[in-house]
């Protein structure tokens, strides 16, 4: 239906009008003031059109159909007949209403479902007579302060009307637009409608009245217009100050003289954790932690005497009890008279900024600890290399004389061969305690673990160390059962009681008493090492353990050291699941070291056989044929010189290349291969190796400086059978032969070794 153009000039009806100018297919509205006009009307609508022979639907309110069946009686219609013959049908508006609803919008297809289904059989079965509708379900709408879907319904019978032949008449009171704000509402409601019938106050009008009361209208509404521009820029300023405070992220609260919140934006409820409702009324002072009660005192009187507190950072308690930090800025609000009505307050949440000053102080802090600690460090690392060159200069430089001498006097040549292989022993044993205290650290250190005699283990250690002992003159006493077992790796274990008869003897004058003593206790077997030495202070008895520490020695640097032998005793017992105390009265009053092992229960390792209880003998032969492949010269000449002095037959070459080209020449019992050959390394050298005929008859040995257990596992892969460590443990050496050649039937001469300290020329054939 098309809206109602007008310029075509506004056509008033009364009431009584409506029968007689009804169009085919029209959209009427009807406004009315009270109730009584718009029954008489409708009636009028309704009736008609009954007397015509048209079929009438009327959709009203149970009160309104009463009153218009009431009127149609009156006037002599016969509604029961009509309604009888299908040509008056009656619902409620409100019944049907709810029905079409849907979140409380009118449904597209619930309406036609309903409502124009109904439509559609009504104007089938009155042909060729005309429809006619009343509907009131548009000013429930609007009464229920919904006018858009009120809208939204006129929409839906325009719709239907195109595919429909109907004439409808809506009607609304006027109180359903009771303020300007709902002009807009009323215009969207007329634009829906061909015609639009004003109220009756209008209609009752003569001529010159209607031209008088249109006039005084043009001016009313001028005036509004006016007045609404104001009020619409007020507002919008209103509006852009409204949405200034709730888009803001700083909580902005109002509240009056007396403290009592009055505003609360949404900023606020992020914030502090309370609703708008939970807050307005109440006393502000309920943000307040119990310590900070005086802030609003102070704040209020502020306030009270006209002073603005800026930046004020204080502590408020959310809803949640949680405590955060907040800066406040709190002004007075005045009113038109200039007088202080109340307060404004922005509250910002520096919480993030102070948890980062703190954090940053911590930082700050930590890195001061940090450069302190670095530059300890450096010092620590500076005195550490200090000392590593005056442990390293002094044995190369007994070494470099003990050679020079043996060179110069050859009647002093075996003396210096001993000052130089004790000396060499000595920078081995310094390498070993560094690479010891790594692969501990790394957790690189893999223990073999077997039953064996305590006994057995202190009795390798005082051979060991023995020579060391009786140079300083001390008195070395035993004292250990031959029963007490303890499941340990033999080598470690007695690497351990090196270590501390090594420190007990240097840090013994000499002649002193060392006592090794070993006992049962409760659980554990108990070994303890005692000295009457220079003891140890009650500062340095709690870092005793720790790497690179060393008592200040009244002695000479002579017995020197890394400060590394009492923390690998810690490290290695608490490797096998012990512990180790140290104890001293003082200075000058010695020390005692009692480490403590978990006894070997029956369950577990039985004692292995021929390993650390093993006699030393060995048997003699006849020699391996040894090809060494050593690119330095020196070295390769000394090993090959020893080797020889053992029996072996050696052939030495300096390069990958080379021992490719000696190996069918050669045709070795065992290769010994340095791993950092020119041309082609070692592992080269390996791998061809096994594309060779008779490899698998010659025992092919890692030699190397690298001793982790990645490099073995590497030297593993490559095709090596084995892997040492340089220097070359002899022994070792010698046992590797001794396996392969049992395994191969050769007779290889075997040798006895009496103790660690002993020179080369002592070494017995047995």
């Amino acid at each position: 239906m098309r809206s109602h153009d007008p310029d075509q000039g506004a056509s008033v009806l009364t009431p009584a009008a409506y029968a007689d100018q009804v169009e085919e297919s029209e959209h009427l509205v009807q406004f009315y003031e009270n109730e009584g006009f718009l029954l008489d009307g409708t009636a009028r609508f309704i009736g008609a059109g009954l007397a015509v022979g048209d079929t009438v639907v009327c959709i009203a309110t149970e009160a309104h159909g009463r009153g218009i069946e009431e009127r149609l009686w009156a006037a002599g219609h016969d509604v029961a007949a009509a309604r009888g013959e299908g040509r008056y049908v009656s619902w409620d508006a409100a019944e049907i209403l709810a029905r079409l609803l849907v979140d409380r919008w009118p449904n597209e297809h619930r309406f036609r479902e309903i409502v124009g289904e109904v439509i559609a059989r009504t104007a089938e079965s009155s042909r060729p007579r005309r429809v006619r509708v009343f509907g009131e379900m548009v000013a429930l709408l609007c009464l229920e302060g919904t006018p858009e879907a009120a809208i939204r319904l006129e929409e839906l019978w325009n719709g239907l009307a195109d595919a429909l032949p109907f004439s409808l008449l809506c009607a609304y009171p006027l109180r359903a637009f009771p303020t300007a704000s709902h002009g807009d509402s009323f215009a969207g409601v007329c634009n829906q409608h061909t015609r639009v019938r004003p109220a009756e106050s209008y209609g009752s009008l003569d001529s010159e009245e209607r031209l008088r009361g249109i006039a005084a209208l043009q001016q009313k509404a001028s005036a509004l217009d006016v007045e609404v521009g104001h009020r619409d820029r007020a507002a919008e300023a209103h509006a852009r100050l409204a949405a200034i405070v709730e888009s803001s992220d700083d909580a902005i609260i109002s509240k009056t003289l007396d403290g009592v919140i009055s505003s609360w934006n949404s900023a606020a409820e992020r914030i502090f954790g309370y609703t708008a409702a939970e807050m307005i009324g109440q006393p502000v002072s309920r943000l307040a932690p119990p310590d900070r009660r005086d802030d609003f005192t102070m704040i209020l009187d502020s306030i009270r005497s006209g002073v603005r507190v800026d930046h004020f950072e204080t502590e408020r308690v959310r809803k949640d009890g949680r405590r955060i930090h907040v800066s406040l800025t709190v002004s007075p609000i005045r009113d038109a008279n200039g007088r202080i009505i109340g307060a404004s307050k922005i509250a910002r949440d520096v919480t993030d900024r102070k948890r980062a000053e703190a954090e940053r102080d911590e930082l700050l802090r930590m890195a001061e600890q940090a450069r302190a600690a670095a530059e300890g460090a450096n010092r620590a690392k500076d005195d550490f290399l200090a000392m590593l060159g005056h442990e390293l200069r002094n044995p190369l430089a007994a070494v470099q004389s003990a050679i020079s001498a043996a060179l110069l006097d050859p009647s002093r040549r075996t003396q210096a061969l001993h000052i130089a292989r004790r000396q060499a022993a000595q920078l081995g044993h310094l390498v070993d305690d560094l690479l010891d205290v790594a692969r501990i650290t790394e957790g690189k250190i893999v223990l073999r673990k077997e039953r064996v005699r305590l006994a057995r283990v202190v009795e390798r250690a005082v051979e060991s160390t023995r020579t060391h002992i009786e140079e300083r003159g001390h008195t070395l006493s035993v004292s250990v059962p031959s029963d007490p077992r303890v499941d340990v790796d033999a080598g470690r274990m007695e690497q351990v009681v090196v270590n501390l008869l090594t420190n007990a003897a240097k840090y013994t004058p000499p002649g002193g008493r060392i006592e090794v003593i070993g006992e049962t206790a409760g659980q554990d077997i108990l070994l303890r090492v005692r000295d009457t030495g220079i003891g140890i202070s009650a500062e340095m008895l709690p870092r005793v353990f720790d790497p690179f520490s060393q008592a200040d020695l009244s002695l000479d640097r002579a017995q020197g050291g890394l400060g590394l032998g009492l923390a690998l005793v810690r490290q290695l017992v608490e490797l096998h699941g012990g512990r180790v105390k140290a104890r001293s009265d003082g200075c000058g009053q010695g020390a005692e070291f009692a480490v403590y092992l978990p006894a070997a229960r029956d369950s577990e390792l039985g004692l292995a056989p021929g390993a650390s209880e093993a006699s030393g003998l060995r048997r003699r032969g006849a020699g391996a044929r040894v090809l060494l492949v050593e690119d330095n010269v020196d070295t390769a000449e000394a090993l090959g010189l020893l080797l020889e002095s053992l029996g072996h037959a050696v052939e030495v070459v300096h390069d990958g290349l080379a021992a490719l080209d000696a190996m069918p020449r050669v045709r070795p019992d065992v290769m010994l291969v340095d791993i950092g050959l020119p041309g082609i390394d070692g592992f080269e050298v390996a791998r061809r190796l096994q594309m060779l005929p008779g490899r698998r008859n010659a025992l092919l040995v890692a030699l190397t400086g690298y001793g982790r257990e990645e490099d073995k596992q590497q030297t593993r892969a490559a095709g090596f059978d084995d892997h040492l460590t340089k220097p070359v443990d002899i022994e070792a050496l010698e046992t590797l032969i001794e396996r392969h050649a049992a395994g191969r039937g050769l007779d290889v001469p075997l040798v006895f070794h009496r103790g660690a300290g002993e020179p080369l020329g002592d070494f017995r054939k047995v």
